[in-house]
């Protein structure tokens, strides 16, 4: 080897030799690279209580309507406000020819046929189940009758051979001459009726079964009841209705039920 080649061998191996040397004296020391790396504590760290927020994306359970308590003694009430209580049922119902009015009353225009006539049978009676033993049932309504066999009216009834009912109705060929209060019954096919005149328009109807007797009640003012009739009841009547007809008038008749209440005597 000639001097200008082992001169050019001699500062390759000194240019790698120092680059060995910088790389190594680059890279940290076992000391050193404990202070500049944060190692873990073995000992747990606490969790925090972090509050959890109220809001959530999970679905909630929609709230139930509450019911209130009925006074004592009061067994079912309807005051008619935004819509009927559970346990009504409609028998031929017509919803053209019902609504509940904004300020509470049940409004019903009354149709052709009548449940005590000949058909047996009338539209929009709204029935509700009796309970067993004594009660009261109660109702206020505003309604104004002006042709015969017009009737707003409450109904017991089992069928066309059993039945008790108290109306304001309108009947020219009774002893009234017209408007009235009307108490009509068939037990096993036996009728009976009684009857008083009025032109009031704002009237309670009440029918009382009390130690196997029912008796009709009507009142202009509220509580001050006037007896209209009673008789002797055979049996449990299991249902009581109330509806409006015109029976075989041809005008409308309009009765509005403010409410509707079943109570013990």
């Amino acid at each position: 080897m000639n001097t200008r080649s082992s001169l050019i061998v001699l500062l390759v191996g000194s240019w790698i030799l120092s680059a060995c040397q910088s790389a190594v004296a680059g890279t940290p020391t076992a000391s050193a690279m404990s202070t500049a790396t944060t190692v873990p504590s073995t000992t747990p760290v606490p969790p925090t209580n972090t509050p959890i927020s109220t809001e959530t994306s999970l679905p909630t359970e929609t709230p139930k309507p509450t019911t209130t308590p009925l006074p004592e003694g009061i067994l079912f009430r309807d005051d008619f406000e935004g819509g009927l209580q559970p346990g009504w049922e409609w028998e031929n119902e017509n919803p053209n020819k019902w609504t509940i009015t904004v300020d509470g009353w049940l409004q019903v225009i009354g149709e052709q046929d009548t449940l005590l006539g000949g058909a047996n049978s009338q539209s929009n009676l709204l029935w509700y189940p009796l309970p067993e033993g004594d009660f009261f049932i109660t109702v206020h309504l505003k309604t104004k009758p002006f042709a015969n066999f017009h009737q707003a009216a409450i109904f017991i009834y089992e069928d066309s051979m059993n039945y008790v009912t108290i109306n304001r109705g309108y009947c020219d060929l009774c002893p009234t001459g017209g408007n009235g209060f009307y108490m009509d019954y068939k037990i096993s096919g036996q009728w009976g009726s009684y009857r008083v005149a009025t032109q009031a328009e704002d009237v309670y109807l009440r029918l009382e079964s009390k130690d196997n007797i029912i008796s009709g009640y009507y009142a202009t003012e509220p509580e001050q009841w006037r007896r209209l009739g009673r008789f002797g009841n055979y049996f449990q009547f299991k249902k009581v209705g109330i509806g409006v007809s015109n029976v075989g008038a041809a005008e409308d008749v309009v009765g509005q039920f403010d409410y509707f209440e079943i109570s013990l005597p």
